[in-house]
């Protein structure tokens, strides 16, 4: 009963153990006598050591000409022979790591949308608002390509650069807010030919930058909207407990001499092609517009969608009261060290709207609207970029 690859199999499986004991050439000339010249020839596509048991490609990797002689002898039996070919490959890392990702995917989406009335939701919601959302979505994928485009001297294109961020965004789904980002884009750059230091360094500027430009994004946002002193977004216990451990383990390292060591090991490259890389960008200043420029359409299309979701559901607020929501309630909420801050972004965003005065209703509909169309929609387009640039080498 067994099938036609699995045969083959094991021929070649038989021709190498037999090999290995009478030889190459009396191996080939016995199958022949028996099984003739057709069927022996099948054997050819599958004799590679990944094909064979664990024994016998241990016992092979001894004598690495067995399997070099019994394809010469068989390629000489049919030189110009039709054999049906075997495409044999190794389960390699990255392809355990897109299964395991897909189904912690699933897995987080099914969980969170077990708690979600979508019905309700989709009664409800002004669906030419929920469009809105869905382009302006997508536009900080433009933003996001722009602003690692814009801190990278040499030159990206930008089409591939587009599909990296889409890319990150389904590596964000088993990896820490930013940390799956930011592996995803020094990856990106270490496969478009950048320095494997310069493409850290480039990646950590953008990361300065960009908390820089969040930070005033947020005062500017808190003048604009004249609320600095009703707005009350206290941070969950969890945050403050959870920068306090970090802050204690990051002295404690700092303090003992073997991690202080490998620490430094591993960031002074980094931080010493910094300075260089500022001096670089500074000759480029089209490059820097770019970058800057990427990170303010980043952050200003998240606080446009969120806007647009919350008026999807008839809600009022201040459009800079809504926009000081998302920055303080994203950077909370993205302190969770849990795979795509799934429940505490939506807690913080939530809470955030809340105090700035947003119906809790209407909060809690608009940050998990905001969430499906940010976080769960483009890790779809994320994980077909993802396969895609590993296929052509450019991740």
């Amino acid at each position: 009963a067994a099938g036609d690859v699995a045969e083959r199999l094991d021929l070649a499986e038989l021709l190498c153990t037999i090999a290995m004991l009478a030889g190459p050439q009396r191996a080939v000339d016995s199958a022949k006598r028996v099984l003739g010249a057709q069927r022996i020839a099948g054997a050819l596509p599958v004799l590679q050591p990944f094909a064979m048991t664990a024994v016998t490609r241990a016992a092979i990797k001894r004598r690495k000409d067995i399997l070099v002689k019994l394809r010469d002898l068989l390629e000489e039996i049919q030189p110009d022979g039709d054999v049906e070919q075997i495409k044999i490959e190794r389960l390699k890392p990255r392809t355990i790591f897109t299964i395991a990702a897909g189904t912690i995917a699933a897995y987080f989406l099914l969980t969170y949308l077990s708690s979600v009335n979508l019905v309700d939701i989709a009664k409800t919601a002004n669906w030419w608002w929920v469009a809105a959302g869905l382009v302006l979505s997508f536009a900080t994928y433009l933003g996001a390509a722009m602003s690692v485009d814009g801190f990278v001297p040499e030159k990206l294109n930008f089409v591939r650069t587009v599909k990296a961020q889409l890319a990150a965004s389904f590596a964000t789904l088993v990896s820490p807010p930013t940390l799956g980002a930011v592996a995803v884009n020094v990856r990106f750059l270490q496969k478009a030919g950048v320095h494997p230091a310069l493409a850290a360094a480039s990646i950590g500027v953008s990361q300065v930058v960009a908390f820089v430009m969040h930070i005033l994004l947020i005062f500017g946002f808190g003048i604009l909207a004249g609320t600095q002193k009703d707005v009350d977004v206290t941070p969950p216990s969890w945050a403050i407990y959870l920068i306090i451990a970090l802050f204690v383990v990051g002295i404690a390292l700092l303090i003992v001499p073997v991690t202080r060591k490998w620490g430094l090991r591993r960031v002074q490259p980094i931080f010493v092609q910094v300075g260089p890389r500022f001096v670089t960008l500074a000759q480029q200043p089209l490059k820097l517009v770019s970058g800057v420029g990427g990170i303010l359409i980043l952050n200003i299309g998240y606080c446009l969608c969120l806007i647009t979701c919350v008026r999807a559901f008839n809600g009022g607020g201040e459009w800079a009261a809504i926009s000081v929501a998302y920055l303080v309630g994203a950077t909370v909420g993205q302190a969770a060290p849990i795979p795509g801050g799934v429940g505490a972004v939506e807690a913080a965003l939530a809470t955030a709207l809340i105090a700035v005065g947003i119906d809790s209703a209407v909060a809690v509909s608009a940050t998990l609207v905001f969430r499906i169309l940010t976080f769960w929609l483009p890790t779809i387009p994320g994980w077909f970029c993802f396969n895609d640039l590993q296929k052509h080498n450019f991740l």
